[in-house]
């Protein structure tokens, strides 16, 4: 029994080896890199809002590990730092709030109108990228072909951000009351004392605290060898949200009808969900171990165990 257990413990090495060390020549199956990028960003409303804008733009940067498991796919791992800056803007929110009294106990209909609402995010993360990469026909050992000069790559998977530091800014330029009396098929515009009329918004930056964004992420581009060691990706990626985790520190907005309330401002719920999207240019410059690398010499240990 022990023999055949040995066997097959030979067995299964042999053929790991064979896929992770004998491929086309390769004698190293990992790069180490550094990588940079950055582009535009912006939240997606959903549903949509019209008269709404969002647009701002995102940098990162960090170190990777690439594990290939053959000469076409590989896994990759990082970590890093981010920072994006993103602005929403809405022109205005108009919304009626029914059956209100006035000092004599008349209804009335109170319309509210608040004008040019700005919130902007800027945050800070600790990025942890997890993804698996496919890349055409390379060579991934320092033995390189001369006429070997670039190849083409796909990397796709998901990207956790942990929130280091995020500020948030939200404001209100203006905003406008006036009561409708149904009863007498009147308006009244401009009553201050009564809260109708226009009146000056206000705005309030503070800290803003959320978990962690799982973020979908796809890459693509070119692969240049540009020396025995060396590769440097160059190529575009796209990025998206894949939760809103802010969304429970919103409030409606039908909740800012006078203007004692405008002392501070709070994010405004105006639509059901808001996901972050990032697109832009990403470069990595990756290093190959030499052959002498320790899982080389890992490998050779484990060789010398069980040959016998």
């Amino acid at each position: 029994m022990k023999t055949k257990i040995r066997l097959l413990t030979k067995i299964i090495l042999a053929l790991f080896a064979s896929n992770t060390l004998s491929v086309s020549g390769q004698k190293t199956p990992y790069e180490l890199s550094i990588y940079g990028g950055g582009g535009l960003a912006a939240f997606c409303f959903q549903p949509s809002i019209k008269n709404a804008s969002s647009k701002g733009y995102s940098v990162d940067a960090g170190v990777g590990f690439t594990a290939f498991f053959s000469q076409n796919w590989g896994v990759h791992v990082g970590a890093g730092l981010g920072f994006y800056d993103v602005k929403n803007k809405v022109n205005d929110f108009k919304f009626i709030t029914p059956d209100q009294k006035d000092c004599e106990d008349n209804l009335f209909d109170l319309h509210t109108t608040l004008n040019k609402y700005k919130e902007t995010h800027q945050a800070i993360f600790l990025t942890v990228p997890l993804m698996l990469q496919f890349q055409t026909k390379t060579n991934l050992s320092n033995n390189r072909n001369k006429d070997e000069k670039v190849g083409y790559y796909f990397v796709t998977g998901v990207k956790a951000l942990f929130p280091l530091n995020c500020n948030r800014t939200s404001e209100i330029a203006s905003f406008n009351n006036a009561a409708y009396y149904p009863q007498f098929d009147n308006w009244i515009h401009s009553l201050p004392i009564l809260g109708l009329g226009s009146f000056d918004g206000a705005g309030t930056t503070e800290k803003l605290k959320f978990g962690a964004l799982t973020m979908f992420v796809f890459e693509t581009g070119a692969k240049w060898r540009i020396g025995n060691n060396f590769h440097l990706y160059t190529g575009v990626y796209f990025d998206c949200g894949l939760h809103d985790p802010i969304r429970k520190n919103r409030v409606p907005y039908s909740v800012y009808r006078h203007p004692e309330q405008f002392q501070e401002i709070s994010l405004l719920e105006y639509t059901d969900t808001m996901t972050l999207m990032a697109a832009g240019i990403k470069i990595r410059l990756t290093f190959i171990p030499t052959q002498n690398n320790c899982f080389n010499q890992w490998w050779k240990g484990v060789k010398k165990v069980y040959k016998h």
